[in-house]
């Protein structure tokens, strides 16, 4: 292809593209990043006999064919996602579709939407649970749906890697699970309890849907911008059903609350209802004092969204990571790759600590405190979860868990000068913890900070590729 002597507006031309077409904020993913989308693509399109062409003629050319903007979009679009991510989410669906059930009599069986579904990991998830909690395929029906065909042809495959599954224990792939030379089959019994189609989040026919009891759309809203989010919980909205169950990622909860959600109080799950009547309802940004991210997926008790045992051996977000890495944060994301900024802005900074080597893992001894703290503040007893912690650190080197958590107590009592002190202690001492980072971006957000908040997620992107490499 003939090099154009300044290409830059026609790479605006398709950011502005990818964001009337998927909602794409090009700023959290990055120009960059959307330029090589774009040779790429381009550069496969002129290797087709049209060695004389310039960028432009492949701009003219997207213009009238629906296949290579998707072609561009599945280049875009990286799949990151894997069974019982934020299993809370998961225990709660079960207990909250017995309940639904019993409500109405077992008359009309729960339907449940997964979207953005990518490969296939949370809808067959909703599956495996629901079908585990003794409900019957017959009063299911569980909707996945994708706007990349590439990540649905794999979802239909049912065949998947270890990439797949994450954490130590796999109890449900030994059950629904056979091995094979290249993966792990899903059995039929799951499989056939989803249906899979194509679908854009912007472009939704909601009114050929019908109404869903329960709506999973888990990290995506992240990377659209307010316009795009706005349009997007819209369509959300609009399938959910009365009294009716909304799951996002655990970085969305402050999202959904200036929206005029409500939280539905469940530990960890990040699920929310629609807000009273009187309350504003998806009508676009207010300003009302809001939470930060603890508390907006608080318990019946205020409690903040503690993490579970195992996230303190998690792998999270990433701090100031300057190598390129493969994204995690979402199903059906979008990979930011190398265009981060090797550094913060001041503002998003941490506070000098005392010069400290970074520490391992928390010892047999912290976590069982950790585990105890946690037990406490579900229990709604946050004082003396903080009190425990504390103790712990007059005692025992610190760690990043204990800081993280300390940050959660604060931020569930409203001290966000506080949190943010503790979130960024823990980063300093783990420069890759996931919630700490997820929280601190979350922070930056309600305060806004956007700019902040987005390179926080992008970090974030870098670290679980660091994990998994």
């Amino acid at each position: 292809m003939n090099a154009h002597h300044d290409n830059a507006p026609l790479y605006r031309r398709f950011a502005e593209l990818l964001h009337r077409t998927i909602g794409l904020d090009a700023a959290s993913l990055g120009h960059s990043a959307i330029e090589r989308a774009v040779d790429q693509r381009a550069a496969a399109w002129c290797a087709e006999g049209r060695a004389e062409a310039t960028l432009t003629d492949y701009w003219e050319a997207a213009q009238s064919s629906p296949s290579m903007v998707q072609a561009l979009i599945e280049t875009v679009v990286v799949p990151e996602t894997w069974f019982y991510r934020d299993a809370d989410a998961f225990k709660a669906l079960a207990r909250l579709a017995h309940e639904r059930l019993a409500e109405r009599g077992n008359a009309l069986p729960l339907r449940i939407l997964s979207l953005p579904c990518s490969t296939g990991e949370e809808p067959y998830t909703i599956a495996m649970t629901l079908l585990d909690a003794g409900i019957d395929a017959a009063q299911l029906r569980i909707d996945a749906m994708d706007i990349s065909e590439r990540s649905l042809a794999v979802a239909q495959r049912a065949v998947y890697g270890r990439n797949s599954f994450r954490g130590n224990a796999f109890p449900f792939r030994d059950a629904h699970f056979a091995r094979t030379e290249d993966g792990w089959r899903l059995a039929p019994r799951i499989v056939e309890a989803v249906r899979f189609s194509r679908a854009n989040l912007m472009q939704l026919d909601a009114s050929s849907l019908g109404v869903y009891d329960f709506v999973f759309c888990r990290n995506v809203l992240i990377y659209f911008d307010r316009d795009a989010q706005q349009k997007a919980l819209q369509a959300l909205n609009s399938v959910l059903a009365e009294n009716g169950t909304l799951f996002v990622g655990p970085a969305e909860t402050g999202l959904l609350m200036r929206y005029g959600m409500q939280s539905a109080k469940i530990p960890l799950a990040f699920a929310f209802h629609r807000g009273a009547p009187d309350e504003p309802q998806l009508k676009g940004w207010h300003t009302a004092p809001l939470a930060t991210a603890a508390a907006l997926a608080m318990t019946r008790s205020q409690v903040p969204a503690l993490a579970p045992p195992p996230v303190f051996s998690a792998q999270p977000f990433a701090w100031p990571d300057p190598v390129a890495r493969t994204p995690f944060n979402g199903v059906t994301q979008f990979s930011p790759r190398d265009n981060v900024a090797p550094h913060m802005r001041e503002t998003s900074m941490a506070a000098p600590l005392p010069a400290h080597k970074p520490l391992s893992p928390p010892t047999n001894a912290a976590r069982d405190t950790l585990q105890a703290a946690h037990a406490l503040a579900d229990a709604g007893r946050l004082a003396e979860a903080a009190t425990a912690i504390n103790a712990h650190l007059e005692h025992h080197a610190p760690h990043a868990d204990a800081f993280y958590l300390l940050g959660v107590l604060a931020d569930a009592n409203g001290d966000a000068n506080l949190a943010r002190s503790h979130y960024r202690k823990a980063l300093y001492l783990d420069p890759q913890h996931t919630e700490a980072l997820a929280h601190l971006a979350t922070l930056l957000e309600l305060e806004g900070d956007r700019d902040g908040a987005r390179l926080l997620m992008q970090r974030a992107s870098r670290a679980q590729g660091a994990q998994r490499g």
